[in-house]
């Protein structure tokens, strides 16, 4: 037997706000124009909305119109936009891919992710991709063949993707990136504002007097996050009216590698970093402090400096990203610390978000924190 023409209506309507074509705060059809629409009487069509109201799936409002509540009912069962849903399925399966282990950052970032995963009654698979795309592909097919349903990944790099993610995310199968915008590709990422957050690190050295800070970074077109580090230091001179010297960007280390601390490689490279920074010192006086966008760099800056007979700060301010919290004292770099925690469970939720159909937004940026250190001072 056929469904009536009202409960029909319903059911359509219900089914866009589970696919996500309505969204919760949108507002429904008219009973005019669900009538013209499906040219049914328009008491046929205030029988629809009734129907939702009375399942509290919309809201109707005298003199505004009806709007999709934040959670959604059809028959008993109710299911909230967020997890709700998906606490009843025992087998949900969420694989994790992260380039590997760092000292600075990543850490908790992975812990949110596995507690908001646990309460959505989920099992999270991690495999480390070795900070190499290779190793990045190699981790990505691993959990895909042990059937996860969706995908948390922290790329070792935005500009050169791995195909294996790049096949994902182009069909549709559920993807979030974390601390990357990827761009041209449409996908669901939660990162840093590091552009506002290198603006303020370098706009706090101005305000205490330093004219001329450096910038040092690995090569900015390999991730996003130091490409938009960049450009907040250099907006912060434009704040500030002063003149950057190009000479104060260096912008060719080595970032920390993930693994393979003591390879040969790593310590060539590591080699010519100290000698770049040995003679950046040396023949550039007028620099009395830096902005890091890495917390390995700022180490290395920090034993350059000691081996050159500088102090810190007391020679030179040295700032950077993600410094380590020190149990017994305050931090020792001021620093920017980025809100693991809320990147890791927002990641979380879009990823429960796609799995219901919905949509998501592509970019989600986080907010953080100014944190000052013993590594910095006033002129």
């Amino acid at each position: 037997m056929n469904k009536p023409l009202y409960q029909q209506i319903s059911n359509q309507i219900t089914k866009d706000i589970m696919t996500g074509s309505l969204l919760p705060g949108d507002k429904v059809p008219s009973e005019k124009e669900l009538s013209d629409h499906h040219k049914v009487s328009r008491i046929t069509a205030k029988k629809a909305l009734d129907l939702l109201a009375s399942n509290n799936t919309i809201q109707r409002i005298r003199g505004k119109g009806s709007y999709v509540t934040e959670k959604l009912t059809v028959g008993n069962e109710t299911a909230s936009l967020g997890c709700a849903a998906l606490q009843q399925h025992e087998g949900l399966l969420v694989g994790a891919v992260f380039p590997g282990y760092m000292t600075g950052y990543g850490l908790q970032l992975q812990y949110a992710i596995e507690k908001k995963i646990a309460e959505c009654n989920g099992t999270l698979i991690i495999k480390r991709g070795g900070g190499l795309i290779e190793g990045e592909e190699e981790a990505i097919s691993s959990v895909m063949q042990m059937g996860v349903q969706g995908l948390i990944a922290f790329p070792v790099s935005s500009e050169q993707y791995n195909r294996n993610l790049l096949k994902l995310i182009l069909e549709g199968f559920p993807t979030v990136v974390v601390d990357r915008d990827l761009k041209g590709i449409l996908a669901g990422t939660v990162t840093t504002d590091n552009k506002a957050a290198a603006q303020e690190l370098t706009s706090f050295l101005f305000d205490r007097g330093h004219q001329h800070v450096a910038f040092l970074s690995p090569p900015p077109e390999i991730t996003s996050t130091v490409e938009d580090r960049l450009q907040g230091f250099q907006q912060a001179y434009l704040m500030y009216g002063l003149r950057l010297k190009p000479e104060h960007l260096i912008t060719n280390l080595t970032s920390a590698p993930p693994i393979n601390w003591a390879s040969e490689q790593h310590r060539d490279f590591v080699e010519r970093d100290v000698r770049t920074l040995h003679d950046f010192v040396r023949d550039n006086p007028e620099v009395t402090a830096f902005v890091t966008a890495e917390y390995e760099l700022a180490v290395m800056l920090t034993k350059v400096l000691k081996q050159l007979g500088k102090r810190v700060p007391e020679d030179f301010s040295v700032t950077c990203f993600d410094c380590p919290d020190d149990p017994l004292d305050i931090p020792w770099f001021t620093h920017i610390r980025q809100n693991e925690h809320a990147m890791g469970t927002k990641a979380v939720e879009l990823l429960m978000a796609q799995l219901q159909g919905d949509r998501v937004p592509l970019q989600t940026r986080l907010d953080y924190q100014l944190i000052e250190g013993r590594s910095t001072r006033s002129l």
